[in-house]
């Protein structure tokens, strides 16, 4: 199935996950799509994995859980999260230095509980893992450590060369 790019999101610059200035973390590039889903794609190196060749599962976990909570600011980039429940299905290997996608999203929303699903294909639609999670929305102010504003942490970096859509299996 085909899904069309509406927007590019902001990147960290020190997350693991998608800090562009963080020298061991995997730089993932967030985009949002049709069906208020929120995709990233990203590429593992030697420094993410277990066993030779494969990323390591709390990496994975983390992809997931990054990318489901992202999908709560598609409707509004102020609200942020705090994560209280991931669980991580481990389904097929997860390569090394071959690019894959991450695809999150929201099903249902209870007071300020949002719930969501997620999963990680490669580029032929398979999946690799996939995850449900809880988020509680949480004022950005009450998570920082110096209560400061985002400042340089939180950036936007234009994609010179943002697709336009993304094959993906759901």
């Amino acid at each position: 199935m085909e899904f069309k790019v509406t927007k590019e999101q902001n990147n960290g610059s020190k997350c693991f996950i998608c800090g562009i200035h963080n020298n061991h973390g995997l730089k993932t590039k967030y985009y949002e799509i049709e069906g208020n889903r929120v995709l990233g794609v990203f590429k593992g190196d030697d420094l993410h994995q277990s066993f030779p060749g494969r990323m390591h599962g709390g990496i994975v976990a983390a992809l997931l859980d990054e990318t489901i909570g992202r999908a709560l600011q598609i409707d509004d980039p102020e609200r942020w999260s705090v994560t209280f429940e991931l669980t991580t299905k481990f389904l097929k290997p997860m390569p090394l230095e071959e690019e894959l996608y991450v695809v999150g999203w929201i099903d249902q929303v209870r007071h300020h509980i949002y719930f969501g699903q997620g999963y990680i294909c490669d580029q032929k639609g398979q999946v690799l893992a996939t995850a449900t999670g809880k988020y509680f929305e949480q004022n950005i102010r009450e998570i920082l450590v110096d209560k400061e504003d985002l400042g340089e942490e939180w950036i936007y970096v234009a994609d010179e060369k943002m697709p336009l859509s993304f094959e993906l299996p759901r």
